[in-house]
């Protein structure tokens, strides 16, 4: 079996997704981590330590202010942290005058008791995150000081140890012990730092107690202990619940209500010298999720207690209402007497530092050191950063905060009462924020480098694709793609790609990726340019003989498709703009069918009962299905924060929430009924065709594998989403995992024995005898037709007779697609499902009217295998609208986790790899299914007129003016249309196996071309609007879908060709044994 046509679909695959990784490190470059540390002398009132303090040391300080930065003031108190994951803000107000709270309102009660009772001891701030919002992000930010880069997100599944500089190592260089329970994402990130740590893996969502419960259990044995002097503290339980539930569920006042609990004995128990911090990481949106930017999200709490000592007043000239969490970083180094970390930008707030005189210092004598060694820092590090990326930042913008910093450094100098200091640190605050909103503003470098090798090395491979494969005929792939010019070409790709990592500095590129993929990019584009100079003939010969104007209406489609990219407000209206499109795609191929098929003088012949039953009507009818189908589907798509018609939402929420209705019993039922509708279709459709006939093994499992994995898939949407709470997590996970089994062994039992057919013996033997250079399928179908025709004699030597032959190619892909379906069904939520139904259902109706089509318009069998432009655009814009029809949005912060925890609840398969791909089954279902089930749309024309030869003669006689003589058979009827038999279904396909196999290769790379042309697109916009005001909202999230989308589409293509290949193998092999008796 020849595998170089595969083997060139991973060189295109390679060549685009090189492109687009090659861009997207330049566009989302991320910040260049400094690993220099801060280091400082700990001042003690210990007169046995090394450094003491003393009238003589204060003296010294104050002669010369700024060279103070190397000092550390002494430990003010120990701090318990208590990080409560997604504690929005809203969570913790106390509203007196509401009779009937909302779950989430009025459960933490107990803060609101302490600012009462003692309201200079207590603090309640809004806590504000930096974007994105997922946990791990949030704790760099918590720990470093430093500002997110946008593309931090990728590591979600995968805490990397930090190496920069932090306050959890400064805290354990300076001997300080500390004790950790909880979230497993601190000892990740921070392994081997804590005395004691009690970690439990966090990714498990659909657990709200376990983890807190182990940090219960263990807690007041470590308040017990003075061997610490940092405890943290991570809960979880808030945060699962949001995504599970929603914060409006009365869950999530049980969870709140439970933290309110551990609050009061922390409080209780804790000692006088000990300063609490309640905090969340990050808030939640209205659906309980979080990643993104709005307010919802970036809205934390933090309350400060401590109990003996009071914070400092609104005298220190912090911000006493909101806190960023880049500022906890300075204010907790200031507490616990350690350095700041290097790379910070944050504010010590002095309203959350309790307010311990320091030994021979006035209260705003420590204020003005820990403000300038902070002001100090972060100068040290913003000026060296700068220095380092000269081209970054604006040089008037550095001359004008140098020269603030130089008059500031002068004005230190001459702070003698607390007028002055309120006035200085008034204008200190002013000039650090004007560094933090410089970092904010170009913290991303845009690389143009990398950016423009990115765009030209994905647009290459998508020009020679339609120069190369688009303009040449399926025939002549094996003269282009030899086996042995393959090989060498991969050679020389493989020897640049060497060359590239080995010298990719000579070139001033700055990492050996991008070597790489600029010496292979431009070596394979060399190579296929000299190919289309070697077939330039044939090109131009076949390009010569297109219309210059042919299917212009669907290229506007396309141009249409493609133009979303480069409006904020198209990107935002995506999934209608999609569904207008494909409904027109479906017209059209409607307008064309019946332009060609229904010829009706409605003056003079028209008949109502020969209309009613005219394949015409059907075909409209089929449209008007499909077009209403995608019209429902508006009624599956998710909103996005600036739609504000959407009917998902209401504003009934109270302060901080728009609420959003949850998914009713009806939508269960139905999403339940649609499952078992398309299976049990499914099923009638593989019996009628004979495909569930006999015992082996694929026939087996396509007869009862889809009933058993339909009803998991059922009990599992029905059980997910129970409100009955004695139900075992791990019964729902079986359920799941009965799926996945069945697609394993679908996926096991293709690359075995992938026929669903039946072979039935003769009753005698007999061989069919021919030549060496014929081939064996006509001379079958000769046989079967002087049987039919009732030759005796070939009925007493009666050939075998194979059930399942006419859809032996579409029968083998349906069923991996059942299984493919209901595997993405049980990770999706119920009314995402019946999204996918739902496409899958427009799919069906789009190949029917497209074969019918095919027929009609077809002059020979390549003409008849090779889809329409305007089938190939309407399968790829159906593709990608199954990704908003199935409840998805180009949003950060509306990725469904819960996907990476089906079926893995109970301990099984714990892997961030798992959790990955599970999640990315979820998000592109409609690629990565419709991509998979490509080949579809060249094999479905074949078993649609096997399986109804009457339309042949229904064809036939409407462009014939309804003149047909009735005893022409089908056999003669296709021969005249399409020059072979179309009676003989599918294993037409296996006697033209060289063209069909060509043009299941040029149909893939077309797939190829749209989707790299999709991506060339967004990366287009990107480059374009880089400056603009909603590129990190709009068109870089856009852009990552987009990227993702690409870099799973290209291998679901290269899969359906391979399952492709393995069918067409096993049908030779099949031929070979019914005539084991060839003569050569």
């Amino acid at each position: 079996m020849n595998f170089t046509y595969l083997f060139v679909l991973i060189w295109l695959a390679f060549l685009i997704s090189g492109g687009v990784l090659l861009f997207s490190r330049g566009f989302l470059l991320a910040r260049v981590s400094k690993t220099e540390t801060s280091t400082c002398r700990r001042l003690s009132t210990n007169p046995h330590d090394e450094y003491v303090l003393s009238p003589e040391v204060v003296n010294e300080i104050f002669k010369d202010v700024n060279a103070s930065a190397n000092l550390c003031l002494p430990q003010k108190s120990r701090v318990i942290i208590l990080v409560v994951d997604a504690l929005k803000y809203e969570f913790g107000l106390f509203r007196d005058n509401v009779s009937e709270p909302l779950p989430y309102e009025n459960k933490l009660g107990f803060l609101n008791e302490l600012l009462e009772q003692n309201p200079d001891h207590a603090r309640l701030m809004r806590f504000k995150a930096d974007p994105p919002t997922t946990t791990m992000q949030r704790l760099k930010g918590l720990t470093t000081g430093s500002l997110p880069t946008f593309i931090d997100i990728g590591s979600n599944f995968a805490s990397p140890e930090i190496n920069e500089d932090n306050v959890i190592d400064q805290i354990a260089s300076s001997n300080l012990p500390m004790v950790f329970l909880g979230d497993g994402t601190w000892t990740d990130l921070y392994p081997r730092r804590f005395k004691r740590a009690y970690s439990y893996p966090s990714f498990d969502i659909f657990d709200l107690d376990s983890v807190d419960n182990q940090i219960k259990k263990h807690l007041p044995k470590e308040l017990s202990s003075d061997d610490w002097q940092v405890l943290v503290a991570h809960f979880l339980g808030v945060d699962h619940c949001g995504h599970k539930h929603g914060p409006m569920h009365e869950e999530m006042a049980r969870k709140l209500s439970e933290m309110n609990d551990v609050i009061r004995s922390v409080v209780e128990a804790m000692d006088n010298d000990t300063t609490l911090l309640v905090m969340g990481d990050h808030g939640m949106t209205a659906s309980g999720d979080h990643g993104g930017d709005t307010d919802d999200e970036t809205n934390a709490l933090l309350f400060a207690y401590s109990k003996q000592h009071r914070f400092y007043g609104n005298d220190s000239g912090s911000d006493t209402e909101m806190l960023q969490q880049i500022d906890l970083v300075p204010t907790l180094a200031t507490i616990l007497g350690v350095p700041i970390p290097y790379s910070n930008l944050g504010l010590i707030n002095f309203n959350i530092v309790p307010d311990i005189p320091v030994p021979y210092l006035n209260k705003f004598q420590t204020l003005l050191l820990h403000s300038w060694q902070n002001a100090q820092q972060i100068y040290r590090y913003f000026f060296q950063y700068a220095f380092e990326n000269k081209r970054t930042f604006n040089v008037e913008e550095m001359d004008r905060l140098e020269t603030e910093f130089i008059l500031l450094s002068h004005r230190v100098q001459t702070i003698y009462n607390e007028a002055a200091f309120k006035n200085f640190v008034r204008d200190l605050n002013v000039n650090l924020r004007d560094i933090l909103g410089t970092c904010r503003e170009i913290w991303v470098r845009f690389d143009p480098t990398q950016m423009s090798h990115g765009l030209l090395f994905s647009f290459l491979p998508v020009f020679f694709i339609f120069l190369l494969v688009n303009n040449s005929r399926p025939a002549d792939y094996e003269k282009i793609f030899k086996a042995k010019e393959t090989f060498y070409a991969y050679l020389i790709n493989v020897a640049a790609g060497v060359f590239g990592y080995r010298y990719y500095k000579n070139f001033s590129f700055k990492t050996e990726e991008h070597g790489v993929i600029f010496f292979t990019a431009v070596t394979s584009a060399a190579v296929f340019s000299f190919h289309v100079l070697r077939h330039w003939t044939n090109i131009a010969n076949n390009w010569a003989a297109v219309r210059r104007f042919a299917h212009m209406p669907t290229r506007l489609l396309l141009f249409a498709a493609m133009a979303v990219f480069f409006s904020n407000s198209f990107v935002i209206q995506e999934a209608k703009i999609l569904s207008y499109l494909l409904a027109a795609t479906i017209l059209l191929l409607s307008h064309e069918l019946l332009r060609l098929s229904a010829r009706i003088d409605f003056k003079t012949k028209f008949k109502a009962s020969q209309f009613l039953r005219s394949t015409a009507l059907r075909l409209v009818l089929a449209s008007i299905l499909a077009i209403c189908l995608i019209r429902f589907a508006y009624t599956l798509f998710r909103c996005r924060e600036e739609q504000g018609n959407c009917s998902d939402f209401t504003n009934s929420g109270g302060a901080g929430f728009s609420l959003k209705k949850p998914g009713s019993g009806k939508t269960y039922i139905l999403a339940v009924v649609v499952i078992v509708v398309y299976t049990t279709l499914t099923r009638l459709y593989l019996r009628s065709c004979g495909n569930l006939t006999g015992n082996s093994p694929n026939v087996l499992l396509a007869r009862y594998g889809p009933t058993v994995a339909s009803i998991c898939a059922g009990g599992h949407v029905l059980l997910a989403n129970s409100s009955i709470k004695n139900i075992q997590r791990s019964h729902i996970d079986v359920l799941a995992l009965v799926i996945y089994a069945l697609l394993l062994l679908q996926i096991i039992v293709v690359s075995w024995a992938p026929l669903m057919i039946f072979v039935l013996p003769p009753r005698n033997a007999n061989t069919v005898i021919v030549n060496g250079s014929e081939s064996i399928v006509p001379e079958i179908f000769r046989k079967m037709k002087r049987m039919y025709e009732g030759n005796d004699e070939e009925r007493r030597n009666a050939i075998p007779v194979v059930y399942g032959l006419a859809t032996v190619y579409s029968s083998i892909v349906i069923t991996f697609g059942v299984f493919l379906a209901l595997v993405m069904v049980v990770l999706l939520e119920p009314r995402a499902s019946i999204g996918l139904i739902v496409c899958i259902a427009v799919a069906a109706i789009l190949l029917s009217i497209h074969g019918i089509l095919r027929y009609r318009t077809a002059t020979s069998f390549e003409t008849c295998v090779q889809p329409t432009f305007t089938a190939i655009v309407g399968w790829f814009l159906l593709a990608h609208f199954c990704f908003f029809a199935t409840s998805h949005q180009t949003t950060l912060s509306q990725i469904e986790w819960r996907a990476a925890f089906v079926g893995r609840t109970t301990g099984i398969g714990q892997s961030n790899l798992i959790s990955g791909v599970l999640v990315i089954l979820n998000t592109f279902c409609g690629p990565i299914f419709f991509f998979c089930m490509y080949s579809l749309l060249s094999t479905e024309t074949y078993s649609l007129f096997a399986l109804f030869p009457n339309l042949i003669r229904s064809c036939r006689s409407s462009s014939a003016g309804g003149k047909v003589d009735p005893t022409t058979t089908m056999t003669d009827l296709a021969n005249e249309a399409v020059g072979f038999d179309m009676t003989r279904g599918e294993l037409t396909l296996y006697e033209y196996e060289d063209v069909f196999l060509g043009t299941g290769f040029k149909l893939a790379t077309q797939f190829f071309m749209l989707q790299g042309l999709k991506v060339f697109c967004a990366m287009m916009a990107c480059t374009i609007h880089c400056r603009h005001l909603m590129v990190w909202k709009i068109f870089a999230p856009r852009f990552i879908y987009e990227a993702l989308a690409t870099f799973v589409s290209l291998p679901s293509l290269i899969l359906g060709y391979l399952l492709l290949l393995r069918i067409h193998r096993a049908v030779d092999t099949l031929i070979k044994r019914i005539n084991k008796t060839k003569v050569l």
